[in-house]
């Protein structure tokens, strides 16, 4: 780690460092497990000021502290704008191979729908593809672009924005806790959106097959329908639509920040 860093952990609160452990899996930040003289252990993250402005940053650490009032994630200890420490939880990332998995996403899903729609800032797909597109400086096909573009900004004009979402609900980001517990981690990409938001992301960043979306996006629907105001058919056909702008943002994403980095 850097001397930098080193203080600034020192400031926290957390010094005589013995052991650091970087997470191959993390992709848009630099996380480590770090553990101090007394067996302390903690989470650091290096984060890329790239991926996210100063002021989505702010949005994110107070979306997290409402989840973690609320028992579903991990509690932040200290943050700027470079650095994030948070509390370590004991446990492990869910399978995609567990007999449980949709019962799980379906679960944390619930979960986080229910948190009151605070801080985290309103659905933006047409803004991604903009930023995106700008640090790919126009190395992508226009006439792709263009049709996704019309699409996302379709997305935002419709969304009712009632729903605080997780936005990058991953396997990666669903956490088993010693205490049986599930956790969701990563809040960076929180918004308020709708339920269609965060169900076709989910199917998309986990690169389900079709019949493993329906069944997660059927199972939500069946778990929640009495609070719902929508039909099956049009949650289903919104999942759709999302899943189509997501899918294109993934790619720009990998473009930008994946392929950059090899």
């Amino acid at each position: 780690m850097l001397k930098a860093e080193l203080c600034w952990l020192k400031k926290q609160g957390v010094s005589n460092i013995v052991n650091t452990e970087k997470f191959n899996n993390a992709l848009t930040n630099e996380v480590f497990l770090i553990t101090n003289s007394d067996a302390t252990h903690y989470i650091f993250k290096r984060l890329n000021q790239n991926a996210r402005s100063n002021e989505d940053r702010q949005a994110e650490f107070l979306v997290q502290e409402l989840a973690s009032q609320h028992h579903l994630t991990p509690d932040v200890l200290a943050h700027n704008e470079k650095y994030k420490l948070q509390q370590f939880i004991e446990g492990e990332l869910i399978s995609k191979d567990a007999d449980n998995l949709f019962e799980c996403l379906i679960n944390q899903l619930s979960r986080i729908h229910q948190l009151p729609t605070l801080y985290a800032p309103k659905q933006r797909l047409a803004l991604e593809l903009l930023r995106l597109h700008k640090q790919l400086k126009g190395t992508v096909d226009n006439a792709v672009f263009e049709k996704m573009l019309a699409l996302a900004e379709q997305l935002d004009q419709s969304c009712p924005m009632d729903t605080l979402c997780h936005g990058d609900l991953s396997l990666n980001n669903v956490l088993i806790g010693s205490d049986k517990q599930l956790y969701a981690l990563d809040w960076e990409y929180a918004v308020i959106a709708c339920l269609a938001y965060d169900l076709a992301f989910c199917c998309c960043i986990n690169a389900f097959t079709p019949d493993q979306s329906n069944k997660l996006i059927s199972l939500y629907y069946q778990k929640n329908c009495k609070a719902l105001l929508q039909t099956f058919d049009s949650l289903q056909k919104q999942c759709d639509l999302y899943f189509q702008v997501f899918t294109y943002i993934n790619e720009l994403w990998a473009l930008c920040f994946l392929e950059k980095d090899n």
